[in-house]
Formats: C-alpha cells, structure tokens, sequence
C-alpha cells in the first residue's frame, strides 16, 4: 500500500512538471494534481509511522479493508465476478478482517482522507492545520467549487462585456500555491525517510 501510494504520488508530480515544460499552465490543474501528491504521500506516511507495529498493522489493513469494499462496488456496479477460483472483493475484504481478528487489533475503521492528513502532517514535522487549509482549497479546485477562485486565485484582467458584466482573468496565487507544493516535497522526503529507517530496522 505504501509503494502503491508513493508511486501514484510521484506519477502526479511527473504530470505536474511535464505541464509546465509544455508551458499549458491553467489555473486548475496544478491544484488537483498537487492535491492528489499531497494525499498520497500522506497516506504513505500515515501507514509507515504508526506509533508501534500494532498501530501499523490496523492502518494497513484498515486501507486494505477500505479498498476491497471499493472493489466490491465496482463489482457490483459491473456485474463482474472474478473467473477461475479468484476471489471478490466482499471475499478479500472478509479474509482482511479475518486476519485483522487474528492479530487481535483495534477494530478497523475506514480511513478518511482529512484524518490521514492531519495525522500525518506532525509526521513529517508540519502543522496540521496550515496543510489542511491547502488541502482544502485544493480539494475545491479539484471538485470545480466556485470559492477556491475567490479565495486562492489572483485576478488579473476583467473584460467589460455587452450587458455590463466583467469576465475575470485568474492565474495561479503563488502566495497560495507555493505552500501546497512545498508540503508535498515535505512529506515526499519523509515518507522516503521513514520507509528506509523502518526496512533497515528488520
């Protein structure tokens, strides 16, 4: 799941930084891309700094459990059954529990994006509350929220129109979008930090 995390993480970066080479910069995409590098990184943190190997274990398979459900609705929504003895997604996620049971953990307990973020952000040395507030302000780029343009975007040009009303230009607010990618490169390090220290530990 980490590696899964980090790989999909960087793929958005990559995505990001081709973007800008190709000089096709709106004033969303960035946003959505750095917000889906941002969650990723955090879950990978998440997962790898739990306070002791218990902890580490219910997260993982907490995640583990949360993505058989998604899988079982997406077999729902298909009608598709896996062929030749392979197992759904309802039968992986009881085989989770089981084992979860078995190792006599917390309960497991859907993990929510917001909850992994502000526990991992104090992982990797940053405020809780700063990285939230970008996080949301990306999520409301990413979902096409009218505010994100009024509070995160800078105005640049207005064009008066027939009927009297301005068309806006907007452009990416460094002020505020800097921040945001910084948090990314912050948790990227320490997810690669924390993953080394814990596989040189075994």
């Amino acid at each position: 799941m980490i590696s899964t995390a980090y790989t999909a993480g960087l793929a958005h970066t990559d995505a990001l930084r081709r973007l800008m080479q190709a000089g096709e910069i709106d004033p969303t995409s960035p946003w959505t891309l750095l917000r889906g590098a941002l969650e990723n990184f955090a879950t990978g943190l998440w997962l790898v700094s739990g306070p002791d190997r218990a902890e580490r274990r219910r997260r993982a398979l907490s995640l583990w459990d949360e993505d058989m459900r998604n899988r079982h609705q997406h077999e729902q929504d298909t009608g598709h059954l896996p062929t030749g003895g392979g197992l759904s997604g309802a039968q992986r996620r009881a085989e989770i529990r089981a084992i979860a049971d078995h190792l006599a953990l917390a309960p497991l307990a859907a993990p929510r994006t917001h909850q992994i973020l502000l526990a991992a952000a104090p992982a990797a040395g940053l405020t809780a509350v700063k990285v939230s507030a970008a996080w949301r302000a990306a999520s409301g780029f990413a979902h096409g929220r009218y505010w994100p343009n009024l509070r995160a975007s800078q105005p640049r040009a207005a064009t008066p129109g027939a009927d009297g009303v301005h068309t806006v230009a907007l452009v990416i607010d460094e002020d505020q979008h800097r921040p945001l990618a910084e948090y990314c490169r912050i948790m990227l390090r320490r997810l690669q930090e924390r993953y080394h220290a814990q596989a040189q530990a075994r």
